[in-house]
This record gives structure tokens, sequence and C-alpha cells, in this order.
């Protein structure tokens, strides 16, 4: 199983890596070329007609018109050029010379179309000076005299590429018969290339022998419509051997004249690339084979070894031994299908240990259900015990009425037995009041009070006709709110007030402080006495618990005060804590402030 899987995957991945090798390297090989070309025609014709946009609506100076040139040369390898309605190119500055002929007649004659050709060294080697005397065979354009052929006495120039129809923007159609003009003269006037605005540039050569062609298809603007432009074709420079395009677009600018925009981009880069490429590619798929074969075999290991450690394991899980983990701490599906392996063996082997501990849980539950059924006699003991004394004391005062024993007590056991009636009552009150508080359907009506007054009058209350003092100081703003019912807040108070009172030193003083913890107020109860033994210090909580087990009645009580502060304040969410002092008891709770 191990080879087979290790097998498949070597070989999928491989067979997989190798088509994407093969389609990437035939895609490139075919589609580079033209996706490269239509790329670059297509961002060359949006340049292009934004640039002829704002060059038709006037928006360039001369600046800024040489700043655009500079920038699609820069950033798209592409030159271009405008000529004006005689097919002449428009430059910062215009070379050109005007004659006076033998005949007095004065003659423009421009030499833009030069600037940036191979011809413009032979034409400043003729050397021509206002003045000198010059000779000029070749045709009018309208009001210009497009030279052919130039002579002076220092050489001849002569163009070689000689185009058979202008740039369709002139109405004259006999530039046969105006080939053979000649005029004679001396230059009246001549203006001159200073040098960097005639460096040579091979591609703007080759744009104006790509306007040189062009002119000599007599093709026809007026063929096309505003959207056609601009018009694009394809031009080989014969002089170099490079492959470009040329863009035409014609305009009518804002001052009413005709031009044409032309621009040419080289498609060399991308041909010599795909030359190199070709012979690349055959080292580059020799290479990328071998590091596909390399890769799909690592991965092919490295996806199955988790894959048979799991089949290992769960091979140990079906003999129900859990110690073997997958050591597997990867992210990925296989990393999560491990962890449940993993979390599966934990579970099964907790479940049989579980089920080994069955019998200790189980003798725990039936201990526990023992305590608690020694919790339910204890409470009914305690019931018991705290009816049945008073109920025989009435009993035995109530016969004594009866019988009239004692005519002149009969007051005395009246009092007894009503003072018996009051302490039932008063146990059957605290009975409800805590089987209330603990039923879980009880709501308190929290809202905030102040805690130094509700203290203050629980206190003239309990203190005020009594020969007990209580001593009473707050470290906290008199304006404190706590949160809470304030009813059962005193009653937790009375209570343990009462408790203090009983089980405290005869003529002592109890201690009441309050003191600020930011959210909440500590209330601290102190009162001179014996400690409460530490053995039954966390049992005082518990009901008809009374650390004197005669229960004594002559202590007082019911045994369920303690009890009841404990449920109130378990329901406020607060915590009461008794501790032993030196030379007596202390109860400390807390609430929570209100802040507004």
């Amino acid at each position: 199983m191990k080879n087979s899987i290790v097998r498949k995957l070597f070989l999928s991945i491989t067979l997989l890596l190798v088509i994407f090798l093969l389609i990437v390297f035939v895609g490139q090989s075919i589609f580079m070329q033209s996706f490269y070309t239509n790329k670059k025609v297509n961002i060359v014709t949006e340049e292009l007609t934004q640039f002829a946009k704002g060059y038709k609506a006037g928006k360039f100076n001369n600046n800024q018109f040489q700043q655009e040139l500079t920038k699609l040369y820069s950033k798209y390898n592409t030159t271009l050029a405008v000529l004006d309605k005689r097919g002449v190119l428009k430059a910062e500055n215009n070379f050109d010379l005007t004659v006076l002929t033998n005949e007095g007649k004065k003659v423009y004659v421009p030499l833009n179309n030069l600037l940036y050709s191979d011809q413009i060294e032979s034409i400043l080697g003729l050397n021509i000076k206002e003045n000198s005397r010059i000779t000029i065979r070749g045709y009018v354009q309208d009001d210009y005299f497009i030279p052919l052929y130039i002579k002076t006495n220092m050489g001849v120039w002569q163009e070689e590429n000689q185009p058979s129809n202008t740039v369709q923007l002139s109405t004259k159609d006999n530039l046969q018969e105006m080939v053979n003009i000649e005029i004679k003269g001396k230059v009246v006037n001549l203006h001159l290339p200073i040098a960097n605005q005639y460096t040579y540039s091979a591609q703007m050569n080759s744009l104006m022998g790509a306007i040189t062609d062009w002119t000599k298809t007599n093709e026809d603007f007026s063929n096309y419509t505003e959207e056609d432009f601009p018009l694009i074709y394809r031009y080989l420079d014969r002089a170099n051997g490079l492959e470009n395009k040329v863009f035409i677009y014609p305009i009518n600018t804002n001052k009413g004249s005709k031009e044409v925009i032309f621009a040419i981009t080289s498609l060399q880069p991308v041909n010599e690339a795909m030359y190199v490429l070709k012979d690349f590619y055959i080292y580059a798929f020799i290479i990328a084979l071998l590091l596909i074969v390399i890769v799909s075999f690592y991965y092919s290991k490295l996806i199955t070894k988790p894959l048979l450690k799991m089949n290992s394991v769960t091979d140990q899980l079906a003999k129900l031994n859990f110690n073997e983990k997958i050591d597997i701490q990867s992210d990925d599906e296989i990393g999560q299908l491990s962890k449940s392996i993993n979390s599966l063996s934990e579970n099964l082997a907790s479940t049989i240990e579980n089920l080994q501990q069955a019998n200790v849980k189980l003798m725990k539950d039936i201990e526990k259900e023992k305590q608690l059924e020694q919790t339910r006699k204890e409470f009914i003991s305690g019931v018991s015990h705290e009816l049945k004394t008073p109920l025989s004391i009435v009993q035995s005062y109530a016969e004594g009425l009866k019988d009239g024993l004692n005519i002149e007590k009969n007051g005395y056991y009246a009092d007894v037995i009503l003072e018996e009636v009051d302490r039932m009552n008063g146990l059957v009150v605290d009975m409800l009041e805590l089987s209330k508080l603990q039923s879980g359907t009880y709501t308190l009506r929290s809202e905030p009070f102040l805690i130094v007054d509700c203290i203050e009058n629980v206190i003239i209350r309990m203190f005020e006709n009594s020969s007990i003092h209580c001593h009473f100081n707050f470290n906290l703003d008199e304006d404190t709110l706590v949160l809470g019912e304030k009813r059962k807040i005193e009653q937790v108070i009375i209570n343990i007030l009462s408790n203090a009172i009983h089980y405290g030193n005869p003529g002592s003083v109890i201690k009441m402080n309050l003191l600020d913890e930011g959210d909440y107020v500590n209330i601290s109860i102190f009162n001179e006495g014996n400690p409460i033994p530490a053995d039954k210090i966390d049992k005082i909580w518990d009901r008809f618990y009374r650390i004197d087990e005669s229960r004594n009645r002559q202590n007082g009580g019911t045994g369920l005060g303690l009890a009841i502060v404990k449920t109130i304040l378990d329901l406020h969410h607060s915590t009461i804590k008794v501790h032993n002092k030196e030379d007596g008891v202390e109860f400390i709770f807390n609430l929570k402030k209100y802040l507004n």
C-alpha cells in the first residue's frame, strides 16, 4: 500500500506539473508575441488619441508639446511627428531658408523634414549661408517649395527617396509636372538648427521613411470617419530591418488648419526577446522537468508519510492499544484528521478508564446520598426539637390553667404560653423565609440606597432602649449608595447584630465599621466573646446549627438566622466571612456600590 500511494501521487503530481509547464512554454512561444504587439498597439492608440484631442483643442504650448513627445518616447518607445497640410514637419525651431530668384521672386524652402534624418549632415555640409548662390529643384506645395535637389558652390544634395504623392492635404494632383521645377538665386533668409535639434534618431528616420512610403499609397482621408482613426499599419524599415507599427491621425485644429499626426513604435524588443526565449526554453524545460521530478517525489513522500503513520496508529487502536499517538502539528486537513484520531484514542482510553472507575464513583454517590439523608434527618430532628420543647411547655402550662393549680399564677402561666407561641411563630416565619429565599423563585427588588442611613436606623431600633452599646464608624462618604434590596440588607444586619448580642460578653461594646473598597463597601461587625471552634466555623451557616449542641433555650434563636443571612447575600452576589480575633469574633460582608 505504501509504495502504491507514493507512486500514484508521484505520477499524478509530475504529470500535472509537466502539462502546466508545456502550456506555459507553448503559450509563450505562440501567443506571447501577438499578445505583446496587441497590448502595445492598444496602449499607443489610447495615448495617441488623448494627445490628438489635446493638440486639436490647442492645449499645448511649445514646451508642453515637446514634453508630450518626450513622454511618449521615454515611456512607450514611440516617436511622434506632426505634419502640416503641405507635409512639412512641425518642429520646435524651424529649419528653412528663403531664396530670392534671378527673376526677383522670393521662394520659401522648408527643411524641417530633414532635421532627424541621416541626410541632415549632407545638407549642413553644403555650407549654406545668407547671400550664397544656390540652385534648387523640386515641387511646389501651395506656397512652399519642397526641395529634392540642392546645389551650392560647396556641393550637391539630392533626395534619395522621392515621393510620388503628397500627404493628400493639397488640392493639386499634377505633382509629376512640378517635380522638375528649378529655381536659381541667392539665400536671403536662413534658419539653421543648433546641435541638439538635429541629433540623428534612427526611429525618427524610420518614421520619416514610413511617411514617405505612405505618401506613395494614394490613400485619401475622406474615405474614413473620426472613429476609424488612428490608422495603423505595419512598416518594415529596409535600412535596418526593424519591424514597426505606424499610426496616422489626421486632425483639423481649432485654428482651422489641416494637419496629420504620425507616430511609430518599434516591435523589435519583443522580436529579439522571442528569438532568445526559443533557445532559452530548451534549457529551461530540461531544468524545470528535473525540478518537477524532485519536487513531485518530495511532496508525494511528504503527503503519504502522515497517512502511513495514521494507518499504523489506527491498527493499534483496533487492538485497544491507546499509547500510540500521531505526532503531526500541521493545520491542514491531514493535521485535523491526525488530531481527531489522537482525540479518538484519548476518548476511548478515557471511556474505558471511566468504566473502570464506575464502581468507585457509584460508591461516592451512595455515600453522598447517605449524607443527604443524614442532613434531612438532622433537619427533621432540628425542627422536631425546636417545636417539641415549646409545645411541651405550652401543654404543661395550659393544663395548669385548666386544672386551676395555682390561681394566683394564672397570669404567669398565660405569659409563658404566649412567649412560647411567639417563639414557635418566629421559628415558622424563619423557616418560611428561608424556604422562599432558597426556592429559586424569589426576585430581589434591587435599588440604590444610602448604606450609612440604613445601618444607623437599624442601630437606633436595636440599641436605643438597650443597655448594650454599639460603636459605629464609617470610612466613606455619607452619600455613598449601594445596590440591593434595602429591607433584606436590614434583615442581614439585624440577624448578625442579634447573634453578636447573644454570644458577646455581657457589658461589652459591639463595633461596626464601613470601609470604602473601590467598587464595593465592606461592612464588619465585631463582638467580644469566645471564638468559634475551628472545626465548626464552616457549619454556622447551616440550618438549625448552633455551636451549643445541647440547644439550650436560654441562648435564644432558632438556628436559622445565619442561614438566612448567607442566602440573602448569595442572592446579592455578595460574600460573607467570619474570623476569630484575639478577643472576639468578626463578621465581614460586602455590597456593590451604585455608580451613576
